[in-house]
């Protein structure tokens, strides 16, 4: 493990996830929204720092990638136990977006043998609009157009990484998207 700042700040993020179950558990909404805020703040912050302080490493990446699925997984548990109603009355959306990012893990895993982080500016996108809208449904309620509008940018970062996966010949990490792929292919020697 390599020991820097953007990385302890990304260990922050992890370690936030079972306090925030503990929250959930013992129904601290105002707590688990303090902390599910403070654990997207801590995404928002480590790879820019990495990148400014030239301190990018592969397992940074790694962990950002397994930060970002337990953050997203525990605010979307945390938001479920907490706003059940509203929640279930849109589960078929709900529910296909999910399914969208399972068929595309398990494309990874078939085809790379590990999660993909390819961080593609879709993914970074549906980070930050899942983000928003789990915190802003902690502290206000849920709101249904936000939910929808969460759930298109989602659909978008999981359609491009199934096509990535078929693109990409070898794992690889932090790949812009579709388009900067396409453009490489075309730009390398034949």
């Amino acid at each position: 493990m390599v020991w820097n700042l953007p990385n302890l700040i990304t260990l922050l993020r992890i370690v936030c996830a079972p306090v925030m179950w503990w929250l959930i558990g013992t129904g601290q909404r105002e707590a688990f929204a303090w902390i599910l805020t403070l654990a997207f703040t801590t995404d928002l912050v480590d790879g820019p720092l990495a990148r400014r302080f030239r301190t990018e490493t592969r397992i940074g990446s790694i962990m950002d990638s397994y930060g970002d699925t337990l953050t997203i997984l525990t605010g979307l548990v945390g938001a479920w136990m907490f706003e059940q109603t509203n929640f279930k009355s849109n589960m078929v959306v709900l529910l296909s977006v999910i399914s969208l990012h399972l068929v595309q893990l398990i494309l990874c895993l078939w085809r790379f043998g590990r999660p993909s982080s390819f961080h593609t500016y879709s993914a970074k996108t549906g980070a930050l609009a899942i983000g928003c809208f789990l915190i802003y449904t902690m502290f206000f309620g849920f709101n249904v157009v936000f939910f929808n509008i969460t759930m298109l940018v989602l659909t978008i970062d999981a359609l491009e990484e199934s096509i990535l996966v078929f693109l990409i010949p070898e794992w690889k990490n932090d790949v812009k998207g579709i388009w900067w792929v396409l453009k490489a292919k075309n730009q390398s020697p034949k």
